[in-house]
């Protein structure tokens, strides 16, 4: 039987899932894992199409060239009693769903808290200890999943004999010479966390004193491997009390930045900005954490800096980069220049504009003049029309079609930059909206929204009966993320899809050498509606309040915008490096996705009388239900 792999090109689109699903899975850095190599003849076969249909190309056959060398590597690989917890698991991250499968305890290691503190200090023959599960079970779960078990057997009496040890804490325990906290904390399954996130976080001189009805093994592991003073006494219940006793003199923060809390990003599906600038926002003066991402995060630099922030860059290797954030303990007059900035909320739900967006924040402009306070991205269209009704967003990135919705809300819509968004695509040959009569359609949200009703008005005003075209819709909704993964593994042969989805399929297809068919609905609809030119699709949109608070900015972060879709426009290989990790896709796709979008920034009367056209089309052929009234075009325009 062939043996397979998936490789670092992995990007997690779940195409192998699809058709060998018990052969792969995904681990929690959203990386496709052999979960089991095939041991059939039709599982090998459904292993080698997921292969030939990986859109990247992330998995290859694992060819073994030298038994003596690969007898070596599963020697160095077995995994012992005293082995390190963490170390084990970042270099085996799938180990984590194996380990809870032996008991639910392990779940623990899938707290970041937990996984950064705890983890870091313990070995498997502590986890034994804390878990109740024998040390035996645990060594040979993990070396069977990695297929060297046998190779364990050699070793089986560290196995045995680790259970037998003492713990010793109660023989390491101290007398009690330093002044005692007046609470008190109750130890046990639901406190466990929250208390570990408390010791590992106490400051030099500090005391945290504990009850516990079992002897709180995680907690005396971390305490020791962070060289705190303790002592523990049992009389009815465990009486833990912790002492950090390291002096409180003022340590440079260069060599004290391995003691900030990790915040690892690099396993986040979504973009994770919003979550690092909360974690800036909670922080003290004199405080910081460590950001790990995969590449140099510049104009997260960059901004956290106008923050009050100072930070060290270290590469560890390819595709780890450790980032130590320090906030400044400022001077009065640095205070009051942060304190001088607005503080703003942006959100987006439409991933067409994110290259413009990574621009616009990395303006000075607009770096000195707000903090943003929180920049949320979502792939739910329906969360981010709620932060708009309920005024919580001041600056968003919205699609056009959602504006009949906020006639009542203060809003302003001052200025569109997306054009001719969507596409069919079809591997079939196909010219135009004859050749794929009869097809199965894949559309994108649900029957009654509007790109499934354009695409009916498309067709029937092309003079083709509706009744000749199927389409097909999610449950409950068809997300173009779904759509785009079915098109490009074959489960789909039509699709409706808007950019940058489109290009991400055009682009997979084109490297695996598969031609389909690009209809356009640009050429449709100006060949329906003569001489009417792109029709518009998303741009920004500002809160009311926001405008009339706040003109001079709104003028500014209008201005940057229009540079931002300028640069965007003429420097498309850096706009795909810039933002290729936050829209989760290779460069070379941002590359394509940046070359068929049309961006244009079109404000004033000439957006006025645009969205008046496009809408009156709507309205006309009922694909939408607002009255275009001089309430409605007064979104687009500034007062």
């Amino acid at each position: 039987m062939k043996k397979y792999d998936v490789t670092e090109k992995c990007i997690g689109c779940r195409a192998c899932l699809g058709v060998a699903e018990l052969n792969f899975d995904i681990n929690d850095k959203n990386k496709a894992f052999i979960l089991k190599q095939p041991d059939s003849k039709d599982e090998e076969e459904k292993c080698e199409k997921a292969k030939n249909i990986c859109p990247v190309d992330a998995i290859i056959e694992k060819i073994k060239e030298n038994k003596e060398e690969v007898r070596n590597l599963e020697k160095n690989d077995l995994v012992f009693a005293n082995a390190n917890i963490k170390e084990t698991l970042d270099k085996y991250p799938e180990l984590k769903r194996v380990l809870v499968k032996l008991s639910p305890k392990f779940k623990r290691m899938q707290n970041p808290i937990m996984y950064n503190t705890l983890a870091r200090f313990a070995t498997f023959k502590d986890a034994s200890k804390i878990t109740g599960v024998s040390i035996c079970e645990i060594l040979h779960t993990i070396n069977e999943y990695l297929g060297i078990e046998k190779k364990l057997v050699e070793n089986m009496p560290e196995c045995v004999a680790a259970m037998k040890e003492d713990n010793g804490f109660e023989k390491e325990s101290s007398p009690i010479n330093w002044e005692e906290s007046n609470e008190r904390y109750i130890y046990n399954n639901n406190s466990i966390e929250e208390l570990i996130d408390k010791v590992s976080k106490l400051k030099p001189q500090e005391n945290i004193v504990m009850l516990s009805v079992e002897l709180p093994l995680e907690l005396l592991k971390l305490v020791v491997g962070l060289k705190f003073k303790y002592n523990i006494e049992k009389n009815r219940e465990y009486r833990l009390s912790i002492f950090n006793s390291k002096s409180e003199e003022i340590v440079d923060w260069k060599d004290r930045k391995d003691e900030f809390e990790i915040l690892d990003v690099r396993t986040m599906e979504s973009d994770p900005f919003d979550i690092i600038i909360k974690k800036a926002y909670s922080l003290e003066e004199d405080s910081g954490f460590i950001l790990i991402q995969k590449f140099n995060p510049i104009p997260m630099i960059n901004m956290l800096n106008e923050m009050g922030f100072e930070s060290i860059v270290d590469e560890k290797r390819r595709n780890e980069v450790w980032i130590y954030f320090h906030k400044k303990v400022l001077i009065e007059e640095e205070k009051t220049a942060i304190e001088d900035k607005i503080d703003v909320v942006i959100q987006s739900a439409t991933p067409v504009a994110y290259p413009v967006m990574m621009r616009l924040l990395q303006s000075k402009k607009i770096r000195k003049s707000v903090n943003i306070k929180e920049l949320k991205v979502w792939e739910e269209t329906e969360k981010h029309l709620g932060w708009i009704v309920n005024g919580k967003a001041d600056i968003s990135f919205s699609a056009l079609i959602t504006s009949g919705k906020l006639k009542n809300s203060d809003v302003k819509i001052p200025a569109l930059f997306v054009w001719d968004n969507f596409v069919i695509l079809t591997r079939y040959k196909a010219n135009g909206l004859e050749d794929i009569k009869g097809k199965e359609i894949y559309a994108p949200l649900f029957e009654d929204a509007p790109p499934a009703k354009i695409t009916k008005y498309l067709i029937q005003a092309s003079g083709f009966d509706i009744d000749d075209f199927k389409f097909k819709y999610g449950e409950p909704f068809g997300r173009p993320e779904k759509i785009y993964s079915d098109f490009v593994t074959g489960k789909a042969d039509t699709v409706i899809l808007r950019e940058p989805e489109a290009a991400y399929a055009i682009k997979a297809m084109k490297d695996r050498g598969e031609k389909i068919s690009i209809i356009s609905y640009n050429k449709i609809w100006n060949e329906i509606n003569k001489g009417f030119g792109s029709f518009p699709n998303a741009g920004i949109l500002l809160k009311g309040e926001f405008t009339r608070k706040y003109p001079e900015l709104t003028k500014v972060l209008l201005e940057e915008l229009k540079e931002a879709i300028n640069w965007v426009n003429n420097n498309r290989k850096a706009a795909a490096e810039l933002s290729f990790d936050m829209m989760r896709q290779p460069v070379d796709r941002i590359e394509e996705f940046l070359d068929r979008v049309n961006f244009k920034y079109v404000e004033g009367d000439e957006l006025v009388d645009k969205v008046k056209q496009y809408f009156d089309i709507l309205v006309k052929e009922d694909i939408v239900n607002d009255v275009v009234d001089d309430k409605f075009l007064n979104m687009f325009k500034l007062d």
